[in-house]
């Protein structure tokens, strides 16, 4: 005899259902009111845009992601961009009006506290940090796309939004990029203030269309009769779209631009171990720049024993043929010893630089004194002429530099240089701190200046005269 065993009807596994996703409409009502609430220009939300985008912007001059993700935390921007989500879903005029004005004054507002704030900061070069803001691609519209979703789920969870609006806030990212933006009108850098302003722009569009998007699927509804109300919600989404997609041109060309730096990264790299990767020799250091369609590429090889003439020529070859005939190799090579003799030579090169010659041992006789001290004055010019030219200073170099190199002493480098004026010493610190990064190593930077303007040649002329001396020259002088 069977016995019937009754068991509850199995429901369907993973199934998901709009009606359930939708919340009540006492609970929408209180999560609009929260919204409108945190959206207001009190001044407890103006303190921490200004203080968000200060910390952001030192932050990001000293390469700290610690301290830019402490001003993502406390950054208020994430309200008012799902205050205006919410605004496009309902076709709420007075909400959008409010939201677009508490928007634009933030915008507004955070780029001229770090402009103003940058201008008295002499650390003016760009860090990596920075850098890593100017140049946005389409990876970083899909992360603020998911970001809003994640933002509005949870509004939606009132228990876990503690939990997630801060992974959410580092994520995408919005005070950041404005704290770059008034750094590069600071600096006079419109392409980097240009960058980070597109993907603020990119993380603001894309959060607002994603938040809209939960939001309907909560239950939020044009307030209008039901067949216009939703035929001008398709408006709106469908004009937003159009703008992200717009955007979304760039993002595409930039991402497309840094795959194929990559991949022509990898293929010189191969072509250049390839000839010159031994057990005595390596590539250390390799840059390259693409103007259309000239390719220019620079590297540097550390090796015992100078490659002849022969091998940079194949080198040379290999890069035209993979990349055309327009394509130009430079390779530097830096002489460096191994071994146990290794200390003693090096030692020997520096007595030399510094003009204390000291000859070597017999024994050492085949180590090159002038090829050592030519190829490390080879190197410090073409570090000093790198750090120059990105300086974007009033002055121009005149000449070759000199050098003294000490064992245990900071490097010495003295540059002659044409400028309308005296070097100022934020300027000669600010190099020498860009020079000693790039040697790693410490620096001692002397400029040897040449002035160009005349007027400051005549009035300094009749002062060794001692004759001719208005009185505003005397004070001047």
């Amino acid at each position: 005899m069977s016995e019937e065993v009754n068991r509850p009807s199995a429901q369907p596994l993973g199934v998901y259902r709009h009606e359930d996703f939708k919340l009540p409409a006492e609970r929408r009502d209180a999560l609009y009111r929260t919204v409108l609430e945190e959206s207001h220009l009190d001044p407890e939300y103006l303190t921490l845009l200004a203080l968000s985008a200060l910390i952001a912007l030192l932050g990001l001059l000293q390469n700290s992601a610690a301290v830019i993700i402490g001003a993502m935390l406390i950054s208020p921007l994430m309200n008012p961009i799902l205050a205006g989500a919410l605004a496009l879903v309902l076709g709420d005029g007075k909400l959008g009006k409010k939201t677009a004005i508490v928007l634009g004054l933030s915008i507004g507002g955070a780029i001229l506290i770090t402009w103003f704030v940058a201008e008295f900061v002499p650390m003016q070069q760009p860090t990596p940090e920075i850098l890593a803001r100017t140049h946005p691609n389409i990876l970083d519209l899909f992360i603020a796309f998911l970001s809003g979703l994640a933002g509005t789920l949870a509004l939606r969870s009132g228990s876990s939004t503690l939990m997630i609006l801060p992974g959410v806030a580092i994520a995408v990212a919005v005070i950041p990029p404005l704290a770059v933006v008034g750094y590069g009108m600071s600096s006079g850098q419109g392409t980097t203030a240009g960058g980070a302003f597109l993907l603020f722009i990119t993380n603001l569009v894309s959060i607002m269309i994603s938040a809209a998007a939960v939001f309907w699927l909560m239950g939020y509804r044009p307030g209008q009769e039901a067949e216009e109300g939703h035929r001008k919600l398709r408006y709106r989404m469908a004009a937003s779209c159009l703008v992200l997609a717009v955007l979304s041109i760039p993002l595409i060309q930039t991402l497309r631009g840094a795959i194929t730096e990559v991949r022509q990264r990898s293929e010189i790299m191969a072509i250049l171990d390839g000839l010159f990767k031994t057990e005595n020799s390596s590539v250390t250091d390799l840059t390259f720049t693409q103007r259309g369609e000239n390719l220019r590429v620079r590297a540097t090889l550390r090796t015992t024993e100078y490659f002849d003439g022969k091998r940079i020529e194949d080198a040379q070859k290999s890069v035209q043929d993979r990349f055309g005939p327009d394509a130009r190799l430079d390779i530097d090579q830096i002489l460096v010893a191994h071994g146990p003799r290794g200390a003693e030579q090096m030692a020997l090169m520096w007595n030399t630089l510094r003009g204390g010659v000291v000859r070597p041992a017999a024994e050492s006789s085949a180590y090159n004194f002038q090829v050592a001290e030519a190829e490390l004055l080879a190197h410090l010019q073409t570090v000093a002429d790198e750090v120059l030219v990105l300086a974007d200073a009033p002055f121009r170099p005149l000449g070759p530099i000199r050098a003294r190199v000490g064992a245990n002493q900071p490097v010495e480098i003295s540059v002659p240089l044409a400028s309308p004026g005296p070097l100022e010493p934020q300027i000669v610190q600010l190099l020498s701190a860009r020079l000693s990064a790039k040697l790693a190593s410490p620096v001692q930077l002397h400029g040897e200046v040449e002035l160009e303007n005349p007027a400051y040649f005549w009035v300094v002329e009749k002062a060794d005269e001692r004759r001719g001396l208005s009185l505003p020259e005397r004070e001047a002088l």
